[in-house]
């Protein structure tokens, strides 16, 4: 896909808008959108043709996507099955911005899109070109989808192992849908629970499976103020601190924004006497769990299914809670 250049069409006019599209089948469609959206005064990042020199191709995208409100995808037989247009759709929901796909050829394969990016509404701008402007001149309404996993340490070493098993587990991979699983690794600190942990967050199938979001907590020993951990991942999904003073209500009030959404938890560094209690029914519709413990003698009662991994002697299998 094109990148942009840090200037608007619109002298002294933020930029709100950032056009994207595949240089290969999709820059002639895009040059006419453009023009037109110049016309109706919509302040576009300046599309350019090759990318600028010296600077970090993707750093060049997420720097557009941080500023603007809207992105534009024109949506073309290269485009359909580009993993960069995964990618930049993807940052661009992790950000707020609301993607507005529009058809760059009247026959695409839809099949070929995961099932977040089916079920958006695709811009026929043949019939629905004035749609597309009054939606552009609005304010854009949409939540971000959380993303809380730090990035992976430059030495990071795989370890293939362990990881397609856990990718076993928490997805069905013939319809690239999350299963609602809680999958736990067990094992003494130093053993890299944590690493490969955000691994797996970072991997596109996971967060092409678990598309409202990757939410990370981490309690230790002595988690400390819990109803404030629970409140921070109600924040993350509804931008609200009610103000619980219990864990029980603050923990219900947190099922029920998970509920309906296929997101995945992970709690680090989960405490040696955790008892996950059957009354945080947490696991439900298309929710993960992805635990870490150093101890041993934890269980999970609340899981439908559960799959334990222990690191050190790396031993895989079916956990029953």
């Amino acid at each position: 896909m094109t990148v942009a250049r840090k200037t608007s069409t619109n002298a002294g006019v933020a930029p709100r808008v950032f056009l994207s599209y595949a240089r290969s089948d999709g820059e002639q469609f895009a040059a006419r959108l453009r023009h037109q959206l110049e016309a109706k005064r919509i302040p576009l990042w300046q599309d350019r043709i090759g990318m600028e020199g010296g600077r970090d191709w993707w750093q060049q995208i997420t720097e557009a996507l941080d500023v603007v409100e809207f992105m534009v995808l024109v949506m073309t037989p290269a485009a359909m099955p580009s993993e960069m247009v995964r990618k930049e759709w993807r940052y661009a929901r992790q950000q707020g911005v609301c993607v507005y796909p529009v058809k760059g050829e009247a026959n695409l394969d839809f099949t070929s899109l995961p099932h977040w990016m089916r079920s958006a509404h695709f811009y026929d701008l043949a019939h629905e070109w004035q749609k597309l402007l009054n939606d552009l001149n609005i304010r854009c309404q949409q939540a971000r989808v959380p993303f809380m996993v730090e990035d992976l340490p430059a030495d990071y070493v795989p370890r293939p192992r362990e990881f397609e098993a856990l990718i076993e587990q928490l997805l069905d991979q013939r319809r690239e849908e999350p299963v609602a699983i809680t999958a736990a690794l067990r094992g003494a600190g130093g053993y890299g629970k944590t690493t490969i942990a955000r691994a797996l967050c970072h991997d596109e199938r996971i967060q092409q499976a678990f598309d409202d979001g990757i939410l990370w907590v981490t309690l230790g020993e002595n988690p400390g103020n819990l109803v404030g951990k629970v409140e921070d991942l109600i924040y993350m999904l509804s931008y609200e601190r009610p103000g619980f003073t219990g864990i029980d209500a603050a923990g219900a009030h947190l099922a029920e924004l998970l509920a309906e959404r296929d997101i995945l938890l992970v709690v680090d560094d989960l405490p040696s006497v955790w008892n996950l209690s059957t009354k945080s029914d947490y696991v439900k519709n298309g929710l993960g769990m992805l635990l870490m413990q150093h101890a041993s003698g934890f269980s999970v009662g609340f899981a439908r299914k559960a799959f334990m991994m222990s690191f050190g002697q790396v031993l895989l299998g079916e956990y029953t809670p």
